[in-house]
């Protein structure tokens, strides 16, 4: 995740520089001239920051989740295209989704050689906390009404959209004491996730500052195959700001 994070600030910081430009070096023995400060770049489109925690929908109690330790961390970069004179915007995206899920017992996930998942307890040791971390590339679709479209950054706004996401990394991770040592185990693997995720999105704010909520359309998990044969969805609630 902490490579994902780093990849979406390192673009957006090329993205700034090619925006505002390269400054021409000083010519040997020139004049000395004041240097004036550069404007802030106007980057067309909106960086969508989202945090937000996860309520993982299930008929099996044993793969229950904590709702502090399940967290949502979005990335996304929205165009708006204002819809003829009027107040309402369509906002395509791109971007990373970054959740993680923290079970409420001392379990983890376990495939099996014919794809299904189990839930194993998790023994050896004191568990701190044990977490299955999905990592996806999203591309959201927002519809939204401004109260005033000329000053967006101060106007009360409602949206509504879709969004469609493919999985791109997955894994469980572990953390214990064992023997008075703290150890750290991660495992790399599908665990029977479906590829794709899509659901529906809501938001209502003033200016950058919003509360959003997405309800995912299709299972976590591929049917049949889940753990115990779960039907579990996910709910993601909590509040986002824009970077640009």
């Amino acid at each position: 995740m902490k490579k994902l994070i780093a990849i979406s600030f390192f673009s957006l910081f090329i993205c700034s520089a090619f925006a505002g430009g390269f400054s021409k070096p000083a010519e040997k023995n020139a004049p000395m001239k004041i240097r004036k400060r550069n404007a802030r770049p106007d980057i067309p489109g909106t960086l969508l920051i989202e945090l937000g925690w996860n309520l993982l929908q299930n008929d099996n109690p044993s793969i229950a989740t904590e709702l502090l330790g399940s967290r949502t961390l979005n990335f996304y970069y929205l165009r708006d295209i204002r819809v003829g004179n009027t107040n309402f915007f369509v906002l395509p995206g791109i971007g990373v989704g970054l959740d993680r899920y923290k079970f409420d017992e001392d379990v983890t996930l376990d495939r099996q050689a014919d794809g299904t998942v189990n839930v194993d307890t998790v023994f050896g040791g004191k568990v701190k906390k044990s977490m299955l971390i999905t990592n996806y590339l999203d591309i959201p679709l927002e519809v939204r009404f401004y109260t005033n479209p000329s000053d967006k950054k101060r106007s009360f706004k409602v949206g509504i959209g879709f969004k469609v996401g493919v999985l791109i990394n997955s894994h469980t991770k572990i953390k214990q004491e064992v023997n008075g040592e703290m150890t750290k185990r991660k495992v790399n693997d599908n665990f029977a996730l479906n590829r794709f995720r899509y659901g529906v999105t809501g938001r209502i704010g003033i200016g950058g500052f919003n509360v959003f909520y997405y309800s995912s359309l299709n299972t976590l998990f591929e049917s049949d195959k889940g753990p115990l044969g779960t039907e579990a969805n996910n709910v993601t609630v909590g509040l986002s700001f824009t970077g640009f």
